[in-house]
């Protein structure tokens, strides 16, 4: 594997270890403010912090040569409908529900990018995120809750999957656009639909003061934020645009079990939440997905493209 490859795992690592931990400080305000308030404020902030990271010439952004508006069928998918039909979804279901279905991503990932970009997975990758997924199901279904069998949850769940998905294939095929330009426009794209969203919901309901004083006046409510919006919509995001550029949308969203990995663990780790065998056992069969998807298939392509040579050269 070259190091282009190694560095864009190592990144699908990192961006699924800040997605896992930011359940944990999600639990801290969820519950106490409007879902749309907390989106609005989390892309504001990550808007905000590359955007500054732009005027200082940390990162660089063209939009002159090479017009945004492309980049936007993709964000009307993620972040705009995965986190409407993921928020609400969730709210209508139980628990092990909408983690079983979430769970579904890289799977059809895996057909998606077969049927769309030609992209055919090896016996590694089937194999690998199959396991991952049961691994998944595993985990989530350990957690106890009774199923709501509630339609428009379902609904809304597997609207969360496809929009991620089409996310996926999208942004496989936007191949003139750095992933730093894809990030600052899937910022500013959320931060002005969500605060849009946010103003209207508060609107309606007479809070609006309270919206847009919540960070200074809320201690937890800003340093999750701050999480949320530069931890996870900014750096997480970015490595994951870049992963999905170098290694693709199927290795890519293998390392979605890992979020669930991370979650578990920082629940143990930091709320002293309960950790059981099968749940060590689910945790290896993940893990064990992931390998089987990156490093088991990177040996089989190699293998495959040096007697491919090999055999050229003898002809």
């Amino acid at each position: 594997m070259s190091w282009r490859e190694i560095s864009a795992m190592l990144g699908s690592c990192c961006s699924s270890m800040l997605f896992g931990l930011s359940f944990m400080f999600t639990k801290r305000i969820v519950g106490t403010v409007p879902a749309f308030s907390l989106l609005s404020w989390r892309f504001l902030m990550g808007a905000v912090a590359m955007s500054l990271c732009a005027l200082l010439g940390v990162i660089h952004i063209d939009y002159k040569t090479k017009k945004p508006w492309p980049l936007l069928r993709m964000t009307l998918y993620l972040p705009a409908a995965y986190f409407i039909f993921e928020t609400y979804g969730i709210e209508l279901t139980s628990a092990s529900e909408s983690g079983t279905i979430i769970a579904c991503i890289p799977i059809f990932t895996v057909l998606a990018s077969a049927l769309f970009l030609h992209e055919m997975p090896s016996k590694f990758q089937v194999g690998g995120v199959l396991l991952s997924t049961v691994g998944i199901v595993i985990i989530t279904l350990l957690k106890g809750t009774s199923p709501t069998f509630n339609p428009l949850g379902y609904v809304l769940l597997f609207g969360a999957v496809f929009s991620d998905v089409i996310y996926f294939i999208h942004n496989r095929q936007l191949t003139a656009y750095t992933p730093v330009e894809k990030t600052y426009f899937m910022c500013l794209t959320g931060a002005v639909f969500f605060t849009v969203c946010a103003l209207v919901y508060n609107g309606v309901h007479g809070t609006v003061t309270e919206y847009l004083t919540l960070p200074f006046t809320s201690g937890s409510f800003l340093t999750s934020c701050l999480y949320l919006g530069i931890g996870c919509t900014t750096l997480a995001f970015l490595l994951t645009n870049r992963s999905v550029t170098i290694i693709g949308p199927t290795r890519t969203s293998a390392f979605s079990g890992l979020t669930t990995v991370i979650s578990v663990v920082s629940g143990v780790v930091f709320l002293h939440e309960s950790f059981s065998l099968l749940q060590g056992l689910a945790t290896a069969l993940v893990l064990a997905g992931i390998y089987c998807v990156n490093i088991l298939h990177s040996i089989y392509t190699a293998r495959r493209q040096a007697a491919a040579e090999q055999k050229e050269q003898t002809v």
